[in-house]
């Protein structure tokens, strides 16, 4: 547990240009960064393989409907990505676990997890025992490590609708995410980026504006109360990392993190849409490109894509997804207005 009084002075500093040595990119999350691992654990009833390689379109296609933000920063900022991201994912499913609405072929039917399955996969791959000590095949200096999670533990079904493990509350999310950071760091890694939540209000699926009912919340409900409640969900857990990443980083010798500012990156592209959307129609930022009935069929999908900032009820869309790419990669440079930087840039 990550104690938030008497914390010692870090460095955070703003985004500024230094030196770019990062090389590769690993990721971690839920449908936001995944691409294809959950396809692979629905089509073949069990985990993908080791050094499973991402189906990419016409072959796989992401929650954005096409391919995902880790595809675009692979080739804005020429980096080789190792994602282990799975759509439905919560940080733990001791936490805010949803047995029985994901691949049945899983524990208990639930989603897999950072905690339990993501953080454990990443390491069949990468991590080996020498002479008692694991041993990293991705260099500390040139790699970096990102977790964009948070949706599924505050929305429907976990936090927001009160369903999720007795006791738990968001300070014990964050905290999940802080024990990420840690597990990562026993295994070599040295630089991190966490992604915070975007403003969940602002989705079709929890935006006060009347909309139908889709498969992400198929009963009738009182938006606006429950947009209240999201947001405030997502300002609370968003506000506890501001706190617990620096404190996380004070016993952690040679760590690096910036916290990049998805809630505000979102923000502007809701009420600026025009500095980020593209397309020959009107941009659109309270609808989306994939209409679907209650059981999420029938699906019509509209013709000018890039044009909206979500691609469903509740997922963005390919163009906000590029958009991401691009303010991770300057991230990762160092350059990214959407970043604070603690222990100094990677």
């Amino acid at each position: 547990m990550v104690v938030l009084s008497a914390l010692p002075l870090l460095l955070a500093i703003p985004a500024t240009v230094s030196a770019w040595t990062i090389k590769n990119l690993v990721t971690f999350g839920d449908s936001y960064t995944d691409q294809s691992r959950l396809g692979y654990w629905y089509a073949n009833s069990t985990a993908p393989p080791p050094h499973y390689s991402e189906l990419y379109p016409p072959l796989g296609f992401a929650a954005n409907g096409g391919a995902n933000w880790v595809r675009y920063a692979e080739l804005y900022g020429k980096l080789k990505a190792y994602n282990y991201a799975v759509s439905g994912a919560a940080c733990s499913n001791l936490l805010t676990g949803r047995p029985g609405v994901g691949p049945p072929a899983y524990k208990d039917g639930d989603f897999p997890s950072i905690k339990e399955y993501e953080i454990g996969a990443f390491a069949t791959d990468h991590i080996s025992k020498v002479k008692g000590k694991s041993s990293n095949d991705l260099p500390a200096d040139d790699t970096v490590y990102s977790v964009w999670i948070g949706t599924n533990d505050v929305g429907f079904g976990s936090l927001l609708t009160g369903n999720q493990t007795a006791g738990v509350t968001i300070v014990n999310v964050t905290e999940c995410v802080i024990d990420w950071m840690e597990s990562i760091y026993a295994y070599g890694g040295r630089n991190f980026v966490f992604q915070n939540m975007i403003p969940l209000q602002l989705t079709p699926l929890y935006s006060v504006n009347p909309g139908p009912l889709t498969r992400y919340w198929p009963y009738a409900h009182n938006r606006t109360q429950y947009a209240i409640e999201i947001s405030e969900l997502v300002a609370a857990g968003n506000a506890l990392w501001n706190l617990q990443v620096p404190a996380a980083l004070s016993k952690l010798p040679g760590a690096k993190a910036a916290i990049f500012d998805s809630h505000q990156l979102f923000t502007d592209m809701y009420y600026s849409p025009s500095k980020y959307l593209n397309g020959s129609k009107p941009l659109n930022v309270t609808g989306y490109v994939a209409v679907s009935n209650i059981t999420g069929g029938d699906t019509v999908v509209a013709k000018n894509p890039d044009s909206f900032l979500w691609y469903d009820a509740l997922h963005p869309s390919e163009q906000a997804s590029r958009i991401v790419a691009q303010e991770i990669v300057k991230t990762v440079q160092g350059t990214s207005k959407y970043a604070t930087y603690f222990n100094g840039k990677f």
